[in-house]
């Protein structure tokens, strides 16, 4: 678990104890404003409500945001705001999941994100820390450890400030850019250009993919938990508490026991299993450009420019549509599956992600 990575990771470099190899930030590029982070970041994460998605429920979580994307009365609204005000189940969340599975998902069923992509991008385990401690705004800091290397600390974060009646307002979101990432680039002899691009694409990455964790929240609320299974699971073994004894590591005592593994269920599995072939009979529709599908044409006059009426008899046209591919696809039925968010008035939003 990148929960576990980040737990051990900051408690071994705030104790003097972490190696260059395990931690070249902050061998290479120490300072206070990277202490000051580390402190706040394990302070909150070992206070977080810890939630790991396995593949398919983050992937059932991205559909919803597709669908609602799609049913949305305004395009450019965005999907945070479909949601509602959706409260967090405690006052710092930590949500992970799978991001190189989540990317191979959306690629394989063609989502329009991928949609520039030959081959899958994502890479690597994705996690949000949720920080709803401060009066004034939602902190949100997106993790994201790659493929093949270290974990990394986050180029930027999400202020999402609130209003006078205490709503998030996702019409004024700050961009709060890391002072220790940026000294640590700009040491590794990244240009100042660069650094801001790397923030930005931190940046929309965080506001597209923070529809998981809030359809989470809203979905574990729900009378029917929304097609999604929760369970209990240990998060640290009896070999890694025998070895923080044994080595002193303190902070892991003060971290989650436990957190919550979230699958899906049949219900759920159907609503992606029917959204899959509903794109793949659009699809192929598509495609085939074989017209329409046979039909009855009732009697009716056809009139020329020349004037000429010629009366045309009741006849079919269009040709057999196949057997295998679905006409009509529905997803769940609303009296089984259905969860509802909470209301919210549509406001005037900016081009924020």
């Amino acid at each position: 678990m990148l929960y576990k990575s980040l737990i051990s990771m900051y408690g071994s470099s705030l104790s003097g104890k972490s190696t260059p190899n395990d931690d070249i930030v902050w061998h290479f590029a120490p300072s206070e404003h990277l202490r000051y982070f580390r402190e706040y970041a394990l302070d909150a994460l070992q206070q977080a409500k810890v939630y790991l998605l396995d593949h398919l429920a983050a992937a059932y979580a991205d559909t919803l945001h597709e669908a609602f994307t799609e049913e949305a009365d305004e395009p450019r609204l965005p999907a945070l705001a479909i949601l509602g005000e959706v409260k967090l189940p405690s006052k710092v969340a930590w949500v992970e999941f799978d991001d190189q599975a989540l990317g191979k998902a959306r690629f394989e069923r063609a989502s329009p994100v991928t949609r520039f992509e030959d081959k899958p991008s994502a890479t690597g385990q994705r996690g949000y820390l949720l920080d709803d401690r401060n009066e004034g705004y939602l902190r949100v800091t997106m993790f994201h450890k790659r493929e093949g290397r270290g974990v990394v600390d986050p180029i930027c974060a999400l202020l999402v400030e609130r209003t006078a009646a205490g709503t998030l307002n996702y019409d004024d979101i700050e961009v709060e850019l890391s002072r220790s990432m940026f000294e640590f680039h700009m040491r590794s002899g990244v240009s100042p250009e660069t650094i801001h691009g790397m923030r930005t694409v931190h940046q929309v990455e965080t506001g597209y993919d923070l529809f998981i964790p809030y359809a989470l929240f809203a979905m574990l609320v729900s009378p029917d938990l929304g097609g999604i299974i929760p369970t209990e699971t240990e998060t640290f073994t009896t070999k890694d508490w025998k070895t923080a004894r044994k080595f002193g590591k303190l902070w892991l005592f003060g971290a989650q026991k436990s957190h919550l593994t979230i699958r899906i269920g049949p219900q759920a599995a159907a609503h992606m299993a029917e959204r899959t072939a509903r794109l793949e009979f659009q699809r192929q529709a598509i495609e085939a450009r074989n017209g329409p599908v046979r039909h009855w044409v009732a009697a009716h006059e056809r009139h020329y420019r020349s004037g000429k009426v010629v009366l045309v008899k009741g006849h079919h046209r269009g040709h057999q549509a196949a057997r295998e591919l679905p006409t009509r696809v529905m997803g769940p039925r609303l009296d089984v599956t259905r969860f509802e968010f909470p209301a919210t008035k549509p406001q005037n939003h900016k081009n924020h992600k």
